[in-house]
């Protein structure tokens, strides 16, 4: 087995890579990951950076410091933010606002290598720069949630050691925030503006002599969890995960496919079609044979994993030619990797 394969196997989604254990993607299908896992990134990306814009050696162009000293490196071909002091502290360069909209999500891997210390701290940040809620990984083997008065630690689940790269999301619904890690949900508070308020910004915190990295970092809104999936006649979707370069569904996806699968046994006289998107990456004809065999691949795991009837769903794949952003920026590829989900 080569090191890339003892690493973790790299996952294209719609809209971000990410990185997860091989053996977590060969254990799970779509259908067994837990329902406690309900992480939907946000519909409207507002900053995106894998830092391919930056040059290696230098501060990222899109981003503030507070404390330390950072720069861009690389690993395996990715670029990467890297901490390169004892502590490291940084601020995304994001639109200004008196607090965050009332729906929307935060991810990003981190990486990570012994002695890890509190090597990443997640907070946010209010007009008056007091937190209003932190998360720190790791404290021991554990991912340490504090807001306010409530704090709260939860072991990573099936990892030896904390070292190594890890998938860290948040998700925000008003007052209520949840946290995950790699495919488990981490903490889950009803109310963080007690302490403090409602933040309008997030302070990350690199801290550990071993210079740890974050990259792939996406923040985007959200919308209220619809009553009805397919109230407008389309369902579009940035949630689908498929291994990279291929058309295989991978567990992440199950939170998204759960939510169909559900409206469509409530719903059992619906149809739908289910069409694949790309970004302007690549050729338009391997584009376009990608995105086509990726909405088969959906159904696929929707009539094998979900017991969907199979003459209910019908699918196709636009490539690159239907964008509804701008490809130009990274927010707008991310924008234009989907899924889409319409009624017949």
């Amino acid at each position: 087995m080569t090191t890339r394969d003892l690493r973790g196997a790299r996952l294209a989604v719609a809209g971000l890579v990410l990185f997860v254990s091989a053996a977590a993607v060969a254990a799970d299908s779509v259908s067994t990951v837990s329902t406690k896992f309900d992480f939907v990134p946000g519909d409207k990306v507002v900053f995106m950076d894998d830092f391919a814009q930056d040059e290696l050696g230098e501060f990222p162009a899109r981003w503030n410091l507070a404390i330390g000293t950072v720069e861009v490196a690389e690993m395996d071909g990715e670029r990467w933010l890297r901490c390169m002091a004892a502590d490291c502290t940084v601020r995304m360069k994001l639109p200004a606002m008196k607090v965050l909209p009332e729906f929307w999500t935060l991810e990003f891997d981190f990486y990570g290598t012994e002695p890890m210390g509190s090597a990443l701290t997640v907070r946010g940040v209010n007009e008056r720069g007091s937190f209003a809620w932190e998360a720190t990984y790791p404290q021991g083997k554990d991912l340490a949630f504090r807001s306010g008065e409530i704090f709260s630690t939860t072991p990573l689940e099936g990892v030896a050691s904390p070292a190594g790269r890890h998938h860290v999301m948040f998700m925000a619904r008003g007052p209520a925030l949840k946290v995950y890690m790699d495919r488990q949900r981490m903490a889950s508070v009803p109310d963080i503006s007690a302490a403090a308020g409602m933040p309008n910004q997030f302070e990350l915190r690199l801290w550990a002599p071993t210079q740890p990295m974050i990259t792939n970092v996406r923040y985007a809104e959200g919308s209220p969890p619809a009553q009805d999936l397919l109230a407008g006649g389309k369902f579009v979707t940035h949630g689908i995960h498929f291994k990279s370069g291929s058309d295989a569904v991978l567990p992440e996806s199950a939170p998204v496919l759960r939510q169909v699968a559900e409206y469509m046994k409530t719903n059992g006289g619906v149809k739908l079609s289910i069409v694949g998107h790309t970004d302007n990456i690549g050729t338009p004809g391997s584009n376009l044979e990608l995105s086509k065999r990726r909405a088969a691949s959906v159904a696929s795991v929707l009539v094998k994993e979900f017991g969907i009837a199979a003459d209910r769903l019908s699918t196709d794949g636009k490539g690159d030619t239907q964008p509804v952003d701008d490809n130009k920026t990274a927010e707008g590829r991310a924008m234009n990797r989907r899924v889409e989900f319409e009624k017949m």
